[in-house]
């Protein structure tokens, strides 16, 4: 495990997000995927929480709307482990990225506090529940997508580069780490 970089740890924390200590379950989702859950659609089980406008100072009520519609997807999908802690990719080192296990505080603001960290990339602590906070041209939007190793537009597209790696077409530690943390991924929530 890398150190996660401490000005990311006190932005969270004034967010109302605790970084906790310790591993992550075997069944975390690559970070690749969560990524991809913005180009799910209803068949992949994508739901959405869609607040109109933007999250500043001209819009009222909007930082408001975002939290509530992204806690109510989160709690209506199990996002939360006991205590309220999911998984939250971090930065850590120069230029990675690592699952870390966070605990939602009382007091907390991810929409407009929490925007200054930017994307949210979340899972469950099973990994079985992959969500992923981001603002589009006219919005904010919380995305959940249950069981994403079982979403159609998520599969086609890993299995397809895992297929690439395979035959060699592509090349390098990227690829072929995300290609075996797919088949991981999958094997352990479907074997």
């Amino acid at each position: 495990m890398r150190v996660v970089e401490l000005g990311a740890v006190e932005r969270l924390r004034r967010a109302g997000l605790l970084v906790l200590p310790g591993g992550v379950s075997p069944g975390t989702p690559p970070m690749s995927v969560v990524g991809l859950l913005a180009s799910c659609g209803p068949a992949d089980g994508r739901r959405d929480a869609w607040v109109d406008g933007w999250v500043d100072e001209e819009n009222p009520g909007v930082v408001e709307a975002a939290n509530a519609g992204w806690f109510a997807l989160a709690c209506e999908h199990g996002v939360f482990g006991p205590e309220r802690e999911f998984l939250l990719a971090l930065p850590s080192g120069e230029d990675g990225t690592e699952w870390r296990r966070v605990r939602l505080l009382d007091a907390w603001d991810l929409m407009g506090e929490g925007s200054a960290c930017g994307e949210f990339l979340m899972s469950s602590l099973d990994g079985r529940v992959a969500m992923r906070g981001t603002t589009y041209q006219r919005g904010v939007s919380s995305i959940v997508v249950p069981e994403p190793w079982r979403a159609p537009t998520i599969r086609t597209y890993m299995d397809r580069i895992s297929e690439r790696v395979t035959r060699g077409e592509l090349d390098g530690d990227r690829y072929r780490t995300l290609a075996h943390a797919w088949r991981q991924y999958v094997r352990h929530h479907t074997g």
